[in-house]
């Protein structure tokens, strides 16, 4: 697998990289913490699309579709990403991922976790489901099929997708370093990033202001893949919404760019 057939396959990881790394965390060098939510730009439901590419050419794309749900009597969010490779590079590389979450509607803490990878044969499914009182991730994982279950105990972890909409709900400024745990579903990781600047970047529509971000990730677990990470550089926009709007991940020749398709 050579050229952008292995860019397409970087795809969802740079897309997890990058929702993992949109989290915010506090002074403590090196220390996960909670925090607290102080608005919801995304409370009435939101849909978009993200597009991926290497060099120009196109690879794959994502959808994000998430709504606000009632379980039980109490309000939950619920997201679900689908991502996919372009048709005509089904024949060779084909990837079909599904991610979804379901959080808490006032704290986002996580309350389910579910990520299905289907990459011509690899067949990767895991649902995770949080405890929570105890903290405790209860996680039924297949690997092609072989089952490979386990548990752990969390005050802090999210999941990529939960730490995302944590990140657009709390205040953040340039020169603000930031920390969180993130559980991918198979392993965990310290996501740290800076906020380096705020810029206007060129879009399709025209130029936005956005908050420029490098993140940093360090494998807690090992089986992580942290070492395999390459430089990025997420850019978030400046106004209410504070949406991801540009992804840049470096890979061995290149980069692959996610972009938020406007409207």
């Amino acid at each position: 697998m050579t050229g952008p057939l292995k860019k397409a396959h970087l795809f969802t990881a740079s897309l997890i990289f990058a929702l993992s790394a949109l989290t915010l965390a506090g002074d403590a060098p090196e220390q996960p913490q909670n925090y607290k939510p102080q608005f919801y730009p995304f409370d009435k439901g939101e849909k978009v699309t993200y597009n991926g590419s290497w060099m120009g050419i196109p690879l794959a794309s994502a959808d994000i579709q998430m709504q606000p749900v009632v379980a039980n009597g109490k309000k939950f969010y619920q997201v679900k990403v689908q991502a996919r490779t372009r048709r005509y590079l089904d024949l060779i590389w084909k990837m079909r991922d599904t991610i979804e979450s379901t959080f808490d509607a006032e704290t986002l803490h996580p309350n389910r976790f579910v990520f299905r990878q289907r990459e011509n044969k690899k067949k990767n499914d895991t649902v995770a489901v949080v405890d929570p009182t105890t903290k405790k991730w209860t996680v039924e994982r297949k690997e092609n099929n072989k089952p490979k279950n386990f548990a752990f105990t969390s005050s802090f972890a999210y999941d990529p997708i939960s730490a995302t909409y944590l990140a657009r709900s709390v205040d953040f400024k340039v020169g603000d370093k930031l920390r969180l745990e993130v559980f991918g579903g198979k392993s965990r990781y310290l996501v740290t990033f800076d906020v380096v600047a705020k810029e206007r970047i060129s879009v399709k529509k025209g130029e936005v202001e956005a908050y420029k971000v490098i993140p940093q990730v360090r494998d807690l677990s090992k089986t992580g893949y942290a070492g395999r990470m390459r430089q990025a550089t997420i850019w978030i926009t400046a106004d209410e919404k504070r949406t991801p709007i540009r992804i840049q991940s470096q890979v061995f020749i290149g980069s692959v760019n996610i972009e938020m398709e406007q409207g």
